[in-house]
């Protein structure tokens, strides 16, 4: 380990693209945080723990106040996590093991930093990334997609815009972020919703933001990705203690 940091960041915190040398772990106690890569677009809601690898380029930024803690990593104890930014869901006992490491007053010890690894490469990782394609005209659409995420143009329409026929913009989307079109934009929508939620936007708002013509709608497709309804979701990932 190299070191720990408390975060706390305001509402609309953001950071310019950077990298560090150490591999870091972060863990956020209240508000959701987003992360990018060149990669990817991920979100790191309250109660999981999220990892970026050594020297990878990254922003981060959150429309909610952030409460957490990270753990700067030396890159010689980064080999048992992934080599790719990820996101973990973990068990009270790896919670533990992080609040432990997170505590000024505990006296740093090395085989606890060690049992934290081994139980974080058994913890099941979440889902809630978006693949971003490599094709310039790819990521043109998508980015606007992420900068309007109630656009409800066809994908023939996408197509057209992106200069492709609409057979070849489906595969090559398929092809590119492992996801195809449809559910690409409702995972878009759901991960928007998210960051809506943590800043304390009503679920009807959110709702017509997110381009659905009903409440309704929104909360079934909220809920085919995360499990829970709006409601459910911000009571069991808000602050910890609030379960």
């Amino acid at each position: 380990m190299v070191s720990v940091e408390t975060l706390l960041h305001p509402g609309g915190y953001r950071t310019p693209r950077h990298s560090h040398r150490t591999g870091q772990l972060w863990r956020i106690a209240t508000g959701l945080l987003v992360i990018e890569t060149q990669q990817a677009r991920s979100v790191v809601p309250a109660k999981h723990i999220g990892w970026i690898p050594p020297d990878r380029q990254h922003a981060a930024f959150s429309e909610s106040a952030v409460e957490g803690c990270a753990i700067f990593l030396d890159p010689a104890v980064c080999a048992m996590l992934p080599d790719a930014p990820a996101l973990f869901e973990p068990d009270d006992l790896t919670h533990a093991l992080f609040s432990r490491l997170c505590d000024a007053e505990s006296e740093y010890d090395p085989r606890k930093l060690a049992l934290l690894l081994d139980e974080l490469a058994l913890t099941p990782q979440a889902r809630f990334s978006l693949p971003v394609p490599t094709d310039p005209r790819l990521k043109n659409v998508v980015s606007h997609l992420l900068q309007c995420v109630d656009d409800n143009q066809t994908v023939e329409s996408h197509a057209v815009h992106a200069g492709m026929s609409v057979r070849t913009f489906n595969r090559r989307f398929s092809a590119q972020t492992g996801m195809n079109f449809v559910n690409w934009r409702q995972l878009a929508r759901v991960m928007r919703a998210m960051e809506w939620l943590a800043a304390g936007k009503p679920v009807g708002w959110i709702a017509l933001s997110c381009g659905y013509s009903s409440v309704s709608a929104f909360i079934e497709v909220f809920r085919a990705w995360t499990g829970k309804t709006p409601g459910q979701w911000v009571i069991k990932e808000g602050p910890f203690g609030r379960r």
